[in-house]
């Protein structure tokens, strides 16, 4: 691991950051699932991002360690394909730009991964078919700007990951004054803190700290539409899918999914596709994306349902 002077990080160094990340968004999936108040009060950001690392985490582990740039490629990899909900989406897309800073590259410093941050920060922005401030992005967009100011100072690895954190901790503070949804909620935003916690657990692997609590593995199971008949829908539910195929129509696909409800994320390329939607009619969306290609990793929840339910505890509380 690094020291307070080290210059570059390697491949194994890369993979403990990771794995740490994931550590500290587990031991923080209660808090931050409880801050779930956007775009939908389903309470499940903490479980989704805990999900879509802990896929990451498995694909790096399997990585040539001799290698950061291969590293962060199967790591990026992993996210995209293990990625759940809204928030695990963006998350595989900053880890998809991290891996494109840092492709080819043996080890990197400070510098390559504040360049890395950059191009992270424009592919989460790039998905998202609305951006909206005081959220997930302005984490990343921040933290990126702090690290490029950080990045010509000759500033040990550690220390700069320090100061990175410390930004990233005081832009979830803002959040509430960025999305008034928040602000009547009182609370920061659930992705940003997720963020947070990811840079913070990466933070404690390059600076030889151990983070408290052992890292257990959260089982998780997707909930599919209840039968019969329901009582009117506010929120609808939400949609997950790869599609794979040899010349899969993206634009096509990516215009027919931001049609078919709110919060749209489509990524990846004509081969395979990961595609996030909330939806009054998942099975429109899912017979049309049969059409294209073929399917896998379904995900249907239904969203009113996770919604009374966190209602319910919030209640018992």
């Amino acid at each position: 691991m690094a020291t307070a002077t080290q210059v570059e990080l390697n491949g194994q160094d890369l993979k403990k950051a990771f794995k740490e990340a994931g550590a500290y968004i587990e031991q923080h999936v209660d808090e931050v699932n409880a801050l779930n108040v956007f775009p939908v009060p389903d309470g499940d950001t903490g479980v989704n991002m805990f999900l879509t690392m802990k896929s990451a985490i498995e694909a790096a582990e399997k990585a040539d360690p001799s290698s950061a740039g291969i590293v962060a490629a199967s790591a990026a990899k992993g996210a995209i394909l293990g990625a759940r909900g809204n928030s695990g989406v963006i998350l595989s897309q900053i880890m998809r730009g991290l891996a494109r800073g840092l492709e080819g590259k043996k080890t990197f410093s400070f510098t390559d991964f504040a360049h890395s941050l950059y191009i992270a920060s424009e592919q989460a922005y790039k998905v998202v078919e609305k951006p909206v401030e005081g959220t997930i992005l302005t984490v990343i967009k921040e933290v990126s700007e702090e690290a490029s100011r950080i990045a010509g100072r000759k500033t040990g690895f550690a220390r700069a990951i320090t100061a990175v954190v410390l930004r990233a901790r005081k832009t979830v503070k803002e959040t509430p004054e960025l999305l008034p949804i928040l602000k009547e909620a009182g609370v920061v935003d659930a992705g940003a803190k997720g963020l947070y916690y990811f840079f913070k657990g990466m933070e404690n692997a390059i600076c030889r700290t151990k983070s408290s609590g052992t890292h257990s593995t959260r089982k998780t199971q997707a909930t599919a539409p209840p039968a019969g008949k329901e009582a009117k829908r506010v929120y609808g539910f939400d949609v997950q899918f790869l599609l794979e195929g040899e010349s899969l129509p993206v634009e096509e696909i990516r215009d027919r999914i931001v049609a078919s409800g709110e919060c749209p994320l489509v990524v990846g390329d004509e081969k395979l596709l990961k595609a996030h939607v909330h939806t009054m009619n998942p099975d429109e969306v899912l017979d049309y994306a049969r059409s294209k290609g073929k399917l896998s990793d379904i995900v249907v929840e239904d969203m009113d349902q996770q919604v009374q339910e966190q209602t319910r505890k919030g209640k018992q509380a």
